[in-house]
């Protein structure tokens, strides 16, 4: 009869038995405790760094041949995240749809509307607005702002138009941004963003229609500079352990919310990693989680690794993982 032990796969452990993971390499490995968890310690910023987004693949894993979380592949996916999240919110103010320009009833947001409108190719909507001024002579003509009145029509008219022709039917709702600062538009990114994930809605549709883009498009650029900040805390942490991926969009952003905290000379020896980014405490948690599990796992499958070929290593190995769990142990 012999036993087999092997990982468990899949294994959720809390901080205890994490720490119990630590105590059993230490043992196996008959190495000092503090050169493990320095060790474990770095690793695990690196499996966060991983783990945290963007990540490379459809989902969370260690790098691996320019996968993982520290690759440019990782970082482009994460600028495109925050180009399309932006303009899931947001759009030129030429797209806005007609019932939404009515429903305001406000002269100022028609006529930067109706001007938008002019700027882009045909066919414009509605058509019959636009019908009579879109070909020869009778172009759009502007005066001091207005339709030129000798055309025989000036800004009110055709408002006043637009208005009836709703037949008090102003359907559509959506938000007009005719003065916008691209602090506004950071507020309103932030706003829909919202906790406690943190990103913007998978079908979620623009609603924010926008008079000057280029503040738009400046906001995404400026916010894809920041694409990997919640990565950066860890990553400095690690670095305080030893050697870390490379990586110079993460390191780019810095060092300053990097925690670490070591104590390794007294009998309660510790080491204290993390990241000072002020948001909820449960925003990526299930990813730093997933993360911790992952190095658990990782502990394990190493002490079998150990163990398992040495002489009388079947018995040296079912001592040190007395009492803790994730492993399968079966008899054959």
């Amino acid at each position: 009869m012999a036993i087999v032990v092997t990982p468990g796969i899949n294994v959720k452990v809390n901080q205890s038995q994490f720490d119990k993971h630590i105590i059993m390499l230490a043992l196996a490995t008959k190495k000092k405790l503090g050169e493990i968890l320095k060790t474990q310690a770095r690793l695990t910023c690196k499996d966060i760094c991983d783990f945290y987004p963007p990540f490379s693949g459809s989902a969370p894993s260690v790098t691996h041949g320019g996968e993982g979380g520290f690759g440019n592949k990782a970082r482009d996916k994460g600028r495109a995240a925050v180009n399309r999240d932006v303009r899931k919110i947001f759009a030129p103010l030429a797209q806005a749809p007609a019932g939404v320009v009515a429903q305001r009833g406000d002269l100022g947001i028609f006529d930067a509307w109706i001007r938008a409108k002019k700027e882009t190719p045909p066919p414009h909507s509605p058509s019959w607005l636009f019908g009579k001024f879109n070909s020869g002579s009778m172009g759009m003509v502007w005066s001091d702002g207005y339709f030129d009145a000798s055309a025989g029509f000036t800004t009110q008219v055709l408002f006043d138009r637009f208005i009836q022709s709703r037949h008090g039917n102003f359907g559509g709702e959506g938000n007009i941004m005719l003065n916008e600062s691209e602090g506004q538009i950071g507020a309103v990114h932030r706003m829909v963003r919202g906790p406690v994930h943190y990103r913007v809605g998978k079908n979620r549709k623009p609603d924010f229609y926008v008079r000057d883009w280029k503040l738009v498009e400046r906001y995404i650029k400026k916010t894809q500079q920041r694409v990997g900040k919640l990565k950066a805390g860890w990553y400095y942490a690690g670095l305080k352990l030893g050697s870390m991926p490379t990586s110079a969009w993460i390191r780019e952003q810095g060092s300053g919310n990097a925690i670490f905290e070591s104590n390794l000379g007294g009998s309660l020896q510790t080491i204290k990693v993390g990241n000072a980014i002020g948001k909820k405490h449960t925003q990526g948690w299930h990813l730093i989680a997933k993360a911790r599990d992952h190095r658990a796992f990782a502990m394990r499958n190493n002490v079998i690794k150990m163990l398992k070929d040495k002489k009388d290593g079947g018995r040296k190995l079912l001592e040190v993982i007395q009492g803790i769990e994730g492993f399968k142990i079966e008899t054959t």
